[in-house]
């Protein structure tokens, strides 16, 4: 009986090490994306700003219940609105 409890809790467990290395790869993947797409338009130094910005947000969010994919469009969105806060010139406030 022991043997089979041990068994169960090794598999589980070797699934969490997958699902997290396939949540990992996938998040590795939108940031380069992300990353890439900044460097072109604006260059090296806002992309890594970004990317900083990116990373920023998926520490802070809340994580999906096991099995589904994090809703990186969100954290791209957050991290774009951070830097278009940097490279828009806004007006004074009046």
């Amino acid at each position: 009986m022991c043997a089979k409890e041990t068994s169960f809790r090794v598999q589980a467990q070797q699934a969490s090490v997958e699902m997290i290395a396939d949540l990992l790869l996938t998040a590795e993947r939108e940031v380069a994306s992300f990353y890439e797409a900044i460097e072109k338009k604006y260059g090296p130094e806002e992309a890594r700003k970004a990317a900083c910005d990116w990373i920023e947000e998926v520490e802070t969010m809340n994580w999906p219940a096991e099995g589904t994919i994090p809703n990186w469009r969100h954290v791209s969105i957050v991290a774009v609105d951070c830097l278009a806060s940097r490279v828009i010139e806004r007006p004074p406030n009046l």
